[in-house]
């Protein structure tokens, strides 16, 4: 059985470069289907946000538009996001750091959110670094690679050189977002120096490297999952 400690986002907004402020918060898609085979897997789970605030859920990600091809699927996430109080409730992450405490693996979910609030806490990536310095795996998918960015190590980004995907460029740009954010989290990846590879938008693309896990969008959720599973797995866990 692994520890696995899932990264959520607490921010409700994000603003904007136009100074408009923009609701934000995690992605179910990205979260729950995850969380859910994991657990199914026998392995315990616990959630944290930066400082322990309740995590934010993007009303958003539960318009029918983002679920055509299965319209019952935001109703099966309310059910699922109201069976399961730890995201209300969840750990510190500063606290977490502070104890440092090591899990198998981390998993970031996506959301714009966590641009606003992951990017930049050096608490999550210390927590990001000691998981990685005992082997753990790494996961983060669309917008939750953002909780990568702070993890450094001997003064240089701890992934650099890395193979990784996220959302891309165009799938901002069909968002309408791509002009308005205040930086693209490819770019700011890429600057790092991350090798980022993209399928077209809205298709399922999963890149593995090493010890972390990356997903592109929503669709990427099932197979990123299998994917570390099947490493939890192969370590015994």
């Amino acid at each position: 059985m692994a520890r696995i400690l899932f990264v959520l986002s607490s921010a409700g907004t994000l603003h904007l470069s136009d100074d408009h402020e923009m609701a934000t918060g995690f992605w179910a898609q990205e979260f729950i289907p995850p969380y859910e085979a994991f657990r199914r897997a026998g392995h315990a789970i616990e959630i944290a946000t930066p400082r322990g605030r309740p995590a934010v859920l993007d009303a958003l990600c539960l318009a029918p538009e983002f679920h055509l091809d299965d319209p019952e699927r935001p109703a099966r996430l309310n059910r699922a996001l109201a069976a399961l109080p730890d995201w209300r409730a969840p750990l510190s992450a500063e606290t977490l750091a502070e104890q440092a405490r090591i899990y198998d693996a981390i998993f970031f979910p996506g959301g714009h959110g966590p641009v606003a609030d992951l990017a930049g806490d050096a608490n999550i990536g210390r927590l990001v670094g000691l998981t990685h310095a005992q082997g753990g795996l790494i996961g983060a998918i669309c917008h939750g690679p953002a909780g990568l960015l702070p993890a450094g190590q001997a003064g240089r980004w701890l992934f650099a050189g890395q193979r990784m995907t996220c959302f891309s460029p165009e799938e901002e740009r069909l968002a309408g977002l791509a002009e308005r954010l205040p930086w693209l989290l490819a770019e700011r990846l890429a600057e790092l120096g991350a090798e980022l590879s993209f399928a077209p938008p809205g298709q399922a693309h999963v890149v593995q490297d090493r010890q972390l896990f990356t997903g592109q969008n929503p669709a990427s959720a099932a197979g990123l999952s299998q994917a570390m599973l099947k490493a939890l797995s192969g370590l015994g866990l």
